[in-house]
């Protein structure tokens, strides 16, 4: 197996992500290049009076495409381009903006929410993306994608989770390039009668011409919803209760236009143009009409992200299996990873762009050796056999990644993909079908109703396998060290399995110490903590050891249905809880943690240098407290009223205390 692209995708990758690490300057960065660029360089001159090249032409080659992947990356730093509008804003001006929206997102309770380009700043010109929020009472008629506005308003960063273990919303943004946020509520904005133009924004009309074409047809909510993400890649009006059916049903992949759905299509094509390979250069035509079609395809579903990540892969493997070899599959798809990460580096962290990747490897690598285990008697037989071993091998590359991500394991995913994935590809093009005679207003009406009642049975499948909650495996606890771990085995497990050799028995044996020696460590770095947790008008102090934990609340209800503590105990790895009523005093060996409650009233006798909680609102003299006690720390949790929290935090700067806030700075851990 010619493994150079590989070699060279996992040192550009390695690169990238030590950039992001490394976070360099341009200049230094550029200053690290330029070593490996003239390595390379006399390497080569040298290689061409070689017979064969050496080891040091293949080492500077990988020196430089890991120093590569470092330039690369401070390429796409914010701080590393002079335009961005991070570099023209500071935290306490109000700019004048200039934005074309790019993309709607899925509203929350509140807010429309959008990501918009940054076109100009107080009449400079300008770029990066930018986070809108927008009250949804006060907008009737959401922006469409293309239309420009401009708005002035305070850019703030966006939200840090508050809680140890939340979803860090900020951290996902960022990894779409969007690091700062604005909301309606806080500035005044017109629109601009100039619209954009360009290929996405044509997308994006079509897009909705199809919805309402559709809507023009009688097609239920609920299935036009599920027609949008499957066929457009809008997934912003799926009901919540749908969307949780198929994440618990094992079939979340379906509701997202990404690997799957271009998968399926490709291999659709593959067989729907095998007749041009009679024909002289057959081969190269039934290519480009692949690739065209799958082009064609990302257009309609709107050129998001994920497809073009996606699309791009297929086309590279729709090269791969036309010269029809695994190898040339493999080296097709990493240099569609090499593409993709030159182009933009911080997919990487992307999940969706992950587990693609590691679906498709997988299902490469060990579909054909799980498909030898058993010869199936019939076609039929052969159809479902082979579908079942691309849902297991596919199910191998993801696993890891998906206990680390969303922990949690849907049992029955094999029998939702043997029961969907034989007919989701007769749903999209039935789909793509639809849409066209929809648009062009010759729809039969049997052919709507007939489709829209498959998509009910679609609908009904998921819901009656989400129904069976007793093999949804939720709450699993999984880290990046078992992540690792766990992708390390399979790998050697990889390697056994295709030639079995004693050495790879003892590489195998070995992974399985290292998985050990990782669970045995996660058992024993448990330290005693004390947490002061925020939650708006309760208060929350849970107290660690290595073997449970110890809540201590005022909540209207138990404590073991909040969502803050069940996600600290997955992170955390404990599985019991014991509840309890606050206290007044709380010890972690020679910390004092001093609760003043509502009452005002503290103990008798306080140790020297405690930290101070005030919860309840407390009506008190702050600076006697502070000069009768001596606290080195004043905590106030999310119990208490806004307007005493700024006066504390002004008594607090006054006497030179440190005042934290749990709804400002996040939960507070004394260890």
């Amino acid at each position: 197996m010619n493994t150079a692209i590989i070699r060279l995708t996992l040192l550009l990758l390695l690169g990238i992500c030590s950039g992001f690490f490394l976070e360099l300057s341009l200049e230094l960065a550029l200053l690290t290049l330029l070593p490996g660029l003239f390595l390379f360089g006399l390497a080569y001159f040298r290689a061409r009076k070689l017979l064969f090249p050496d080891l040091f032409f293949g080492s500077s080659v990988l020196i430089l495409f890991f120093l590569l992947g470092i330039f690369v990356t401070s390429l796409h730093l914010p701080e590393n381009q002079p335009q961005h509008y991070l570099n023209k804003v500071s935290s306490e001006e109000i700019p004048l903006l200039k934005l074309s929206i790019k993309e709607g997102l899925k509203p929350d309770l509140y807010s429309n929410k959008f990501i918009a380009e940054v076109e100009s700043v107080n009449g400079e010109a300008s770029h990066g993306k930018l986070l809108l929020l927008i009250p949804k009472d006060s907008l009737k008629n959401p922006f469409l994608e293309g239309e420009k506005i401009l708005l002035s308003s305070s850019i703030k960063p966006i939200a840090s989770p508050l809680n140890p273990h939340q979803f860090d919303y900020s951290t996902f943004m960022s990894r779409k390039g969007v690091w700062r946020q604005t909301d309606f509520r806080e500035g005044i904005y017109t629109k601009l009668p100039d619209i954009e133009t360009g290929l996405q924004i044509a997308a994006a009309k079509f897009r909705k011409k199809i919805t309402t074409s559709l809507k023009e047809n009688n097609f239920g909510k609920e299935e036009l919803s599920l027609v949008q993400a499957l066929l457009l890649g809008q997934k912003q009006d799926i009901s919540a209760e749908t969307y949780n059916n198929f994440a618990a049903s094992g079939a979340i992949h379906i509701l997202a236009v990404s690997g799957l759905h271009v998968g399926i299509i490709l291999l659709l094509l593959h067989w729907l143009f095998k007749p041009l390979t009679r024909i002289k250069n057959g081969k190269i035509i039934k290519t480009l009409c692949i690739i065209v079609c799958l082009w064609g395809f990302a257009v309609l579903a709107g050129l998001s992200p994920s497809v073009v990540r996606s699309v791009t892969m297929f086309s590279f493997l729709a090269v791969g299996l036309e010269i029809n070899r695994r190898t040339s599959s493999l080296n097709s798809i990493f240099l569609s990873l090499m593409l993709l990460l030159l182009i933009r580096p911080q997919w990487v962290f992307e999940v969706g762009f992950q587990l693609s990747y590691l679906a498709v490897l997988s299902i490469i690598l060990f579909q054909p050796l799980l498909r030898r285990l058993y010869s199936p008697p019939n076609r039929i037989m052969k159809y479902f056999w082979d579908l079942l071993t691309v849902t297991i091998a596919a199910q191998v590359g993801v696993l890891p990644l998906s206990l680390y991500y969303f922990h949690q394991f849907p049992g029955l995913f094999f029998l939702t993909n043997l029961l969907i994935l034989p007919f989701l590809g007769l749903i999209l093009m039935m789909g793509v079908l639809v849409i066209i005679l929809a648009v062009i207003n010759i729809l039969p009406s049997f052919l709507a109703i007939t489709y829209e009642y498959i998509i009910k049975i679609l609908i009904r499948t998921v819901d009656w396998i989400a129904g069976h909650e007793k093999f949804l495996f939720k709450d699993i606890p999984f880290n990046l060290s078992e992540v690792f771990g766990w992708y390390f085995f399979f790998f050697l497990i990889f390697l056994l399995w295709r030639t079995f050799k004693y050495k790879r028995i003892i590489a195998v044996l070995f992974s399985v110490v290292v998985l050990q020696v990782i669970y045995l460590f996660s058992e024993f770095q448990q330290d005693e903590q004390l947490i002061i947790f925020h939650k708006s008008r309760s208060s929350i102090i849970a107290k660690q050891n290595s073997k449970k934990l110890e809540v201590y609340h005022d909540l209207p209800a138990t404590a073991r249905d909040l969502k803050l503590l069940r996600n600290y105990m997955v992170g955390q790895k404990f599985s019991n809880l014991e509840e309890k009523n606050l206290e007044n005093v709380y010890l972690l060996k020679e910390h004092f943690l001093i609760v003043l409650d509502s009452s005002g009233i503290l103990p008798q006798t306080i140790p020297s240098k405690p930290y101070l909680l005030l919860t309840g609102s407390p009506r008190l003299n702050l600076e006697r407290v502070l000069k009768d006690n001596k606290p080195q720390v004043i905590i106030a949790d999310g119990s208490n009223y806004p307007s005493f929290i700024k006066r504390w935090k002004i008594t607090a700067a006054e006497n030179d205390v440190f005042f934290h806030y749990t709804g400002e700075n996040g939960a507070y851990i004394i260890e």
